[in-house]
């Protein structure tokens, strides 16, 4: 079975970097998805666990020359999973397709945080 993938596009305009207040990068993303998991509960979990996954992949920066590790800027990781989310449950209902419960209030939820920033 060919399991179609999907892309949402996350983009946060302004997103500073924990690692230097000082330096504002914008940050544009890819995030892939298996449209067929999100009709069903555990599969909705797995794709949630997978764009939060690639959203901090994409919001982590580099260690710095002293020794730091790698940080990851939690409010750009929040950011692009509502923005993503919010765009794949936008564009499930456009298809008419079905979305686990689970997946449809994390969407609602991270709607609400995101208009609140």
């Amino acid at each position: 079975m060919i399991k179609q993938m999907f892309t949402a596009a996350a983009l946060v305009a302004v997103v500073p970097f924990a690692a230097s207040a000082e330096v504002v990068t914008p940050v544009s993303v890819e995030i892939t998805y298996d449209h067929d998991l999100l009709a069903s509960e555990s599969g909705a979990e797995l794709v949630l666990a997978d764009i939060r996954s690639q959203a901090r992949s994409a919001c982590t920066s580099s260690g710095s020359k002293f020794g730091r590790g790698p940080v990851v800027d939690r409010s750009c990781t929040d950011d692009i999973m509502a923005q993503a989310a919010v765009k794949i449950l936008k564009e499930r209902e456009e298809m008419g397709l079905k979305t686990a419960p689970t997946f449809a209030r994390v969407a609602t939820v991270e709607t609400a945080s995101y208009e609140q920033r």
